[in-house]
């Protein structure tokens, strides 16, 4: 398909805004009860207290209801995408499966919630969110590098952003 540059701008914020929103509600809507109930792994905590389960819920909803707004509010994202509700489903699922996954992957290395790990820190719930993304779309090559490149950016600054507000206790 041929877009136009308008066209191209559409469809990397019809990745963005659900992939973002969804990421980053759990921060907001923080929950209690964590996802792993306080289980452990090998003596170390599956997933951590801070993956929990109304932060999940509550991220993978915004994140498709972010999806279903665009689509009300700007009809013409159905031309470039039309199943972009389920599209929005997938990317909002899957970066928080992502960023799961990390924290997963960050407790067997011995790294404790709230460590810093760069790359993965920035990166998990857009590795996720594309993965997933595959269900409903295969991403052009050109939308996944501008992703992974405007992301590490952004997600720095927003993280630094979110510290200074006291929303988060580490800046990373």
């Amino acid at each position: 398909m041929i877009y136009s540059v308008l066209d191209l701008v559409i469809l990397i914020c019809l990745y963005v805004f659900p992939l973002y929103v969804a990421n980053s509600i759990p921060v907001i809507v923080h929950g209690r009860t964590p996802l792993d109930f306080n289980k452990k792994l090998f003596g170390k905590p599956i997933f951590g207290n801070g993956k929990t389960i109304v932060g999940f819920l509550a991220g993978v909803t915004a994140g498709t209801l972010v999806g279903a707004v665009i689509t009300l509010i700007f009809p013409y994202s159905l031309l470039i995408v039309p199943n972009y509700i389920e599209l929005a489903f997938f990317l909002a699922l899957g970066a928080l499966v992502g960023d799961l996954t990390k924290s997963f992957a960050k407790r067997r290395f011995g790294i404790n919630r709230g460590e810093k790990w760069v790359f993965m820190d920035q990166l998990d719930f857009i590795v996720g969110g594309l993965v997933f993304s595959f269900i409903a779309r295969f991403p052009e090559l050109w939308i996944v590098v501008i992703l992974f490149v405007a992301t590490f950016f952004i997600h720095l600054a927003a993280n630094w952003i979110a510290f200074e507000l006291g929303l988060k206790k580490v800046p990373w």
